[in-house]
């Protein structure tokens, strides 16, 4: 990675020794990692539009494949004002880790809430700022897409993803009919 620095900013070294990078890191300059670097950050910043047009185009594609596997899902954010790589979703009547699980079983990685909260069980705040619901936020997913990301793949989660909420709300309305008539003989 690469920690750039305003010449006012004082940094404690975490290794102490020699005076290289202003006494900031002790150790040799590696040279070749340095210009390796420049080269890998020269590359991304030069293909970075036609990458962002090549995701957003995926990223349209794949919201309208779901939509019509899924006809209730409901994209968070605004549909097209939005970054190319990112799709946040709600999936009503669904839970979030119940497809993530089903979703991992056929070998494809989702998330559900914000990457900075996604170990965090409470409903998301953002999405609960945008008036989506506590049960709705609960049937959340994320999908990044990045370079190694191709139509084929997303056609086909899309395919499995529609599979698995019918599955879901499925068991889900027969464990609500299930209730009912239980609740009507007790």
């Amino acid at each position: 990675g690469l920690l750039w620095l305003r010449s006012d900013v004082k940094l404690n070294p975490i290794v102490i020794g020699g005076a290289q990078e202003g006494g900031r890191r002790a150790g040799t300059e590696n040279v070749a990692l340095a210009v390796g670097f420049a080269k890998a950050l020269e590359l991304a910043v030069a293909n970075t539009a036609t990458e962002a047009c090549r995701l957003a185009g995926l990223r349209d594609d794949f919201l309208s494949k779901l939509h019509s596997h899924i006809p209730t899902l409901i994209l968070n954010g605004h549909p097209t004002h939005r970054l190319p790589n990112n799709i946040n979703l709600c999936i009503p009547d669904v839970e979030g880790e119940a497809m993530l699980l089903m979703l991992d079983a056929v070998g494809i990685c989702a998330a559900t809430g914000s990457a900075c909260n996604a170990s965090d069980l409470e409903p998301s705040h953002v999405l609960r700022s945008i008036g989506r619901n506590d049960e709705v936020i609960h049937g959340s997913l994320r999908f990044t897409l990045g370079h190694s990301t191709t139509k084929e793949a997303l056609t086909y989660t899309a395919k499995e993803l529609g599979k698995i909420v019918h599955r879901l709300q499925a068991i889900s309305a027969s464990s609500t009919q299930h209730h009912k008539t239980y609740a009507t003989h007790t």
